[in-house]
């Protein structure tokens, strides 16, 4: 009986205290969906990230060479890193202005970008003579990804088609390349042997996995 009285008494004053609640105005807390990038609006950034300015080019160092330019799409943060030759070779000063950019946003954590990935994006720049690579994402903390190494980056060139961005950055030797149509960018990173993969996932969704091939069933001889 002791027991039951006691169940009885913490329901009832749990019921009294929310109709208190209810009645001063108070609402209980809930937590916001997550939201998710999807529909017209995200479609107006990404036609945005894709527009080049008219006759816009990359600045040049005190040589004539292009520099690297990265623009973060997310703070709007821009760098111009000189380069140590045609294809690269960014020294640690760059490094670390680059760092200051391609950091992780969401969590305010940055992490030095393997310089191999400079390179590769100042290549991509460069073949396409564009004024700058726009980067969607590039160091995200947690996990194993090469995101997390500081390996990959998720970009945009402006007036490049990303089919043709994706193309091109497969031939540029041991490079892992995803292009995400849907989401409007490609994923470049540096590895030890080159892969290619296609995410028509939207963004903000779980990327689907893809089904295991069944093994056919031999069939049963005859006689």
């Amino acid at each position: 009986m002791a027991r039951a009285f006691m169940r009885t008494s913490v329901l009832l004053l749990g019921v009294c205290v929310l109709a208190f609640c209810l009645e001063a105005g108070a609402k209980p807390k809930v937590r916001p969906a997550p939201r998710r990038a999807t529909g017209a609006a995200y479609q107006a950034h990404v036609k945005k990230w894709h527009t080049a300015p008219p006759d816009a080019r990359a600045p040049t160092d005190p040589s004539g060479r292009p520099r690297l330019v990265l623009e973060n799409v997310n703070t709007g943060a821009r760098v111009e890193l000189d380069a140590g030759s045609d294809d690269g070779g960014f020294g640690p000063a760059e490094l670390t202005r680059a760092t200051s950019v391609l950091g992780d946003s969401r969590k305010n954590r940055e992490r030095e970008m393997d310089s191999a990935l400079l390179d590769l994006l100042y290549r991509l720049q460069r073949h396409f003579d564009a004024p700058c690579v726009r980067v969607v994402s590039a160091f995200r903390s947690g996990g194993a990804s090469q995101h997390a190494k500081g390996r990959a980056a998720d970009i945009v060139i402006p007036g490049v088609a990303d089919e043709k961005l994706a193309s091109v950055a497969r031939g540029l030797g041991s490079v892992g390349v995803g292009l995400y149509p849907k989401s409007g960018f490609v994923h470049v990173d540096v590895r030890e042997r080159p892969h290619y993969w296609v995410d028509a996932s939207g963004p903000g969704a779980p990327t689907p996995h893809k089904p295991r091939a069944r093994r056919k069933s031999k069939k049963p001889g005859k006689g």
